[in-house]
């Protein structure tokens, strides 16, 4: 079995060298990293966890904790914040957690020893004090999308289609993420001098129900925006089930774009997000808090781009 001084000698570097590629560390020149992961490959060297936690009091091992309805993000994010984390020497520890109550247990859990550091997504908990806790998706985040801006984005688009009657589903209006569609919703419709309808802004608590809910209404809309691809397909289904024709009757768009969007029929326009960059920045946040190293306090706010395919047409 290879061990570190095996590494160390096929890419002719030092441990400690070896040592800081894969513990994540900054300040090691790009081709002696290169050397070092080519190494550990053609040797399959895997670090020897228990030693090394013994001698660091570090476990090596970032927990992601989210809530049932993020599932969307274990097909785009996830796959790339491992990669990051495994090419650091880092494992990665999933919980779902949907309470408050059940959150800060899990919270406490893994950061009770099981985790070095935890990256929350849409949680409702937000210890002040918790210098190993990384938010995204949320407006207390580190790393946080702008969704304002693609709500808005997606109703200009839509505006700009010739749609004037615009539905728009929510997983909650009242929570800071929903705050945030909505207030890109209404500004949207303000710069076209529209009038805002609440009627027409429905939370998707149950989902399908919401939108039978709508559709009872008989409040005339000729497109619809929802938050999540899941969403769009369920929109979709159930659109059909009353007759109506996506695109020809009802375009559709979501916010949060994945590869689920792609395989739909119709194909659906949405806004994605750049998943590298957010996995990149995530993984080099999660390290420097696992490490207890200074942690820069700087916002990153991820602007989303506007991907066209076949769910919308012109009004």
């Amino acid at each position: 079995m290879a061990n570190i001084t095996d590494v160390s000698r096929l890419a002719n570097v030092s441990k400690a060298t070896v040592s800081r590629v894969l513990s994540g560390s900054r300040g090691v020149r790009e081709e002696s990293r290169l050397a070092v992961l080519q190494a550990v490959e053609q040797l399959n060297y895997r670090p020897n966890v228990l030693a090394r936690s013994l001698a660091t009091q570090a476990t090596d091992c970032i927990g992601l904790l989210l809530t049932s309805q993020s599932h969307q993000l274990l097909t785009t994010l996830l796959p790339a914040l491992e990669s990051q984390l495994t090419q650091a020497g880092k494992s990665l520890l999933l919980r779902f957690a949907d309470s408050e109550e059940a959150q800060q247990q899990a919270l406490d859990e893994l950061l009770g020893g099981r985790c070095d550091a935890v990256l929350g997504i849409g949680l409702m908990v937000n210890p002040p004090d918790e210098e190993r806790l990384l938010l995204l998706d949320d407006m207390a985040g580190v790393i946080s999308y702008d969704l304002t801006f693609a709500c808005e984005s997606a109703c200009r688009f839509l505006l700009g289609k010739g749609h004037r009657q615009i539905a728009l589903l929510l997983d909650d209006r009242r929570s800071p993420t929903g705050q945030q569609i909505l207030r890109g919703y209404q500004e949207a419709l303000q710069q076209q001098s529209l009038p805002y309808n609440q009627q027409l802004v429905i939370d998707a608590q149950g989902n399908a129900q919401a939108l039978l809910g709508l559709l009872n209404r008989y409040l005339p809309f000729t497109a619809l925006v929802v938050q999540h691809d899941v969403q769009a397909a369920e929109a979709m289904q159930l659109l059909r089930e009353f007759n109506i024709q996506v695109p020809e009757e009802v375009s559709l768009i979501t916010l949060e774009g994945s590869p689920l969007s792609a395989v739909l029929q119709p194909a659906l326009t949405c806004i994605e997000y750049p998943v590298e960059q957010i996995a990149r920045e995530c993984a080099q946040a999660l390290i420097a808090r696992g490490e207890g190293r200074e942690v820069l306090h700087k916002e990153i706010r991820l602007h989303g781009r506007l991907v066209t395919r076949d769910s919308v047409r012109a009004c």
